[in-house]
């Protein structure tokens, strides 16, 4: 019987083998980085790590002591010492002060206070008849009563129809502003100027005077330029702010007071 010599899987030659079996030497390269960045760390963490330490502060055991005050004179001082010097001023109380009673027993008599009867004294009348006595109209007879006579001056003979120009405001702002009395008009006033619906726009300085005007209807004729040169002549209210204002008018024309029914 002859014994069949066993077959190795291994491969006889080495080349042909799928992983390499033999131990290779490590590498010096991964160690010199890994001590280098050790060294690194170490470097920088004990250049900029700084570690303050601090002494324990002695702490004072906390106790305290008592001492007790009896009803004595000396014995009241302390406690009124104590208590005026403590941390715990004592306040003031209203039951300890001695006015208080008196002060009570004026509010409460003030509080009760019941003010006399009110007795009225009468008087007699004046015996003198002060209403005059009615008159009354006879029978049949027609009465009228007497008119007392006023004093009325007699209306003109010939009443003078001239027209003035008077200025009528647009807002409340011009109201404010439009003086009591007016500067006389001295040019004629004709029935082309009195038919005109005159607007005018007006800048005015702090002082009332007129620095600008501008006529907003039929701005080319000679009755707008003879408006505007009477306007730039009217002292108007100054400003109360001091500043240049705008205000809107418009103007119109009327009989002055001294004429007319209303005479004055």
């Amino acid at each position: 019987m002859t014994a069949t010599p066993a077959h190795s899987s291994k491969p006889q030659r080495s080349t042909e083998w799928v992983f390499v079996w033999r131990p290779l030497g490590s590498p010096l390269l991964p160690k010199f980085l890994a001590l280098a960045f050790a060294t690194t760390l170490f470097t920088v963490l004990i250049t900029t790590l700084r570690v303050q330490l601090v002494r324990p502060e002695k702490v004072s055991p906390r106790k305290a002591s008592v001492i007790y005050l009896g009803d004595d004179p000396q014995s009241r001082a302390l406690a009124l010492r104590a208590q005026e010097g403590g941390p715990f001023p004592s306040r003031f109380d209203p039951s300890d002060w001695q006015g208080l009673a008196e002060t009570e027993r004026m509010a409460m008599d003030a509080a009760s206070y019941q003010p006399p009867d009110y007795q009225p004294i009468l008087q007699d009348l004046p015996e003198e008849n002060l209403v005059p006595p009615l008159v009354l109209a006879p029978q049949g007879k027609a009465f009228f009563p007497e008119r007392p006579a006023t004093d009325i001056p007699p209306p003109p003979a010939v009443l003078d129809h001239t027209l003035v120009p008077w200025f009528y405001p647009l807002s409340d702002q011009a109201a404010a502003a439009i003086p009591a009395t007016l500067p006389t008009f001295t040019a004629a006033i004709d029935a082309v100027m009195t038919s005109a619906n005159w607007r005018f726009l007006l800048c005015l300085d702090p002082s009332g005077s007129v620095t600008q005007c501008v006529s907003l209807e039929k701005g080319g004729e000679t009755a707008a330029d003879t408006l505007v040169a009477w306007i730039r002549q009217v002292p108007f209210s100054p400003a109360a702010d001091q500043q240049d204002r705008w205000i809107s008018l418009a103007v119109g024309f009327t009989h002055p007071p001294r004429h007319g029914p209303d005479a004055r």
